[in-house]
């Protein structure tokens, strides 16, 4: 997992939809048995915003602003199905968003304002990471134990992720989408 410099005083900040159970620990159990022990560290999920450098200072003010960008969001279904790879630009395989990409985007511009707009490092896709940085054969099989995979729930909000110095994840804060 790619971890931004940080300076002193900052902290690692990063924005998530969870995949709720019995998924989760089928999409960790899967990820660690093709030989990437990121996913002891990294729950299975839907990136919104990749891990930033935040000022901790900052913290109340991200909180703050995540809170306005879920009053102004509304549940939706996501469907896993079908997978990917960013191979040759880097070795990950994913599960596919089939349903409800379209919300991940506009909620992922959303929080990328105010205290939290950076620039992204590659253009914004929503997708679960199923492998990263193992070999090809692993991704190649990733591919292929997912392919069948699928999962389907509605998102009823997003999570605030710190990420310590070894890319644990943990949580901070749940934001709840308005009703629709």
């Amino acid at each position: 997992m790619y971890l931004p410099e940080r300076s002193r005083g900052q902290e690692w900040l990063g924005v998530v939809v969870a995949i709720p159970e019995p998924w989760v620990t089928q999409l960790t159990e899967l990820r660690l048995g093709l030989g990437d022990l990121q996913g002891a560290l990294v729950p299975a999920h839907v990136t919104v915003l990749p891990p930033v450098p935040v000022p901790a200072q900052d913290r109340t003010r991200v909180i703050r602003h995540l809170r306005s960008v879920a009053q102004r969001h509304h549940h939706f279904r996501l469907t896993l199905h079908g997978t990917g790879s960013f191979r040759p630009l880097t070795q990950v395989a994913y599960l596919s968003v089939a349903e409800g990409a379209q919300e991940c985007r506009l909620l992922a511009d959303d929080v990328r304002t105010g205290p939290l707009d950076r620039p992204l490092r590659f253009p914004y896709h929503p997708h679960v990471t199923l492998a990263q940085g193992v070999d090809d054969p692993a991704l190649d099989l990733a591919l292929e134990l997912g392919a069948d995979f699928e999962a389907s729930w509605i998102v009823p909000g997003f999570r605030l992720d710190r990420v310590d110095e070894s890319g644990m994840y943990s949580s901070m804060a749940l934001f709840d989408f308005a009703q629709a």
